[in-house]
């Protein structure tokens, strides 16, 4: 990156196994993911996914990646960089160990920096500033997302008729049951003279919560001036957009509109969707 080339920025796609649980698997998205591949190709552009390609938190690993060979062959002919997200964090600790032997996970990576124009530039998922995402091991939101597996697969297909990614809205429901949930074990351990149980008051992320819209970005604009960087490039929320002009936002692939990034050589943002095979920009402000 930094060599004169445009550069494209596609987050969460959620990739799965092409069961009941995939919601990428419904519809056209394999299609209109195969003719934005083209159009970067087309403009010798770099790619860059910034996490959640995949969808550990719902099926088998090894059957997710297997079944997306193919995939996994182009975009490592594309030279794509990958950054881990919090659904496919299973693979950060592979990172720089070269135990995953296939070329695409040779250029997988945490968050890095790389100075475009003259601006200096963060590529991150944007879970590692999410208190409740942020860890190794399994917290809440994978919990309330299992459940959503379990209630597609007793519904033969994904919960939505046209495969939109509904996850996030059963963890934002899932929040009021955690709230409740937390204050019964607490006094439950009061009672019991057992202390705190160290589960967390906090509720879930913004990510869930479309009104927490500007803690999210008090947190990034925080990382940002700590760092010393210009420009956050993120994903993660699944709202595509902009925050002034430091914040871009590359959306999702599993929801109803497929979405994307594009930053030119001189370090201009510009954020589209993809619709039917055309790119579309989108105006969106996320926080004024």
């Amino acid at each position: 990156m930094g060599n004169g080339k445009t550069v494209f920025v596609i987050s969460d796609l959620h990739l799965g196994d092409g069961g009941v649980r995939d919601n990428f698997a419904v519809g056209d998205r394999h299609t209109q993911l195969a003719l934005f591949l083209d159009r970067v190709a087309r403009q010798q552009g770099e790619l860059v996914i910034l996490g959640d390609l995949f969808d550990f938190w719902q099926m088998n690993l090894s059957r997710i990646v297997t079944v997306h060979v193919p995939l996994l062959n182009r975009l490592a002919d594309m030279n794509a960089a990958y950054v881990v997200g919090n659904h496919d964090a299973d693979l950060a600790h592979f990172i720089g160990t070269g135990f995953l032997s296939h070329g695409f996970f040779q250029r997988m990576s945490g968050p890095f920096e790389r100075t475009i124009g003259a601006k200096r530039f963060k590529f991150m998922h944007g879970h590692e500033l999410d208190p409740v995402n942020s860890g190794d091991a399994p917290q809440w939101g994978r919990v309330f997302a299992i459940v959503a597996g379990l209630l597609e697969e007793r519904n033969g297909s994904p919960l939505a008729h046209d495969g939109d990614f509904v996850e996030d809205d059963i963890e934002h429901v899932g929040e009021h049951v955690l709230g409740g949930f937390t204050r019964l074990l607490s006094r439950i351990s009061r009672l019991l003279c057992l202390g705190g149980l160290g589960i967390p008051a906090e509720h879930l992320t913004p990510a869930q919560n479309p009104k927490r819209a500007k803690e999210v970005l008090a947190r990034y604009r925080q990382d940002k001036d700590q760092a010393g960087y210009d420009v956050a490039i993120v994903g993660h929320t699944h709202r595509a957009g902009r925050g002034g002009d430091w914040y871009f936002n590359s959306g999702t692939w599993a929801r109803k509109t497929n979405s994307f990034l594009e930053i030119s050589p001189a370090g201009e943002v510009q954020v589209f969707d993809w619709r039917d095979g055309n790119p579309s920009p989108n105006t969106t402000v996320l926080v004024h």
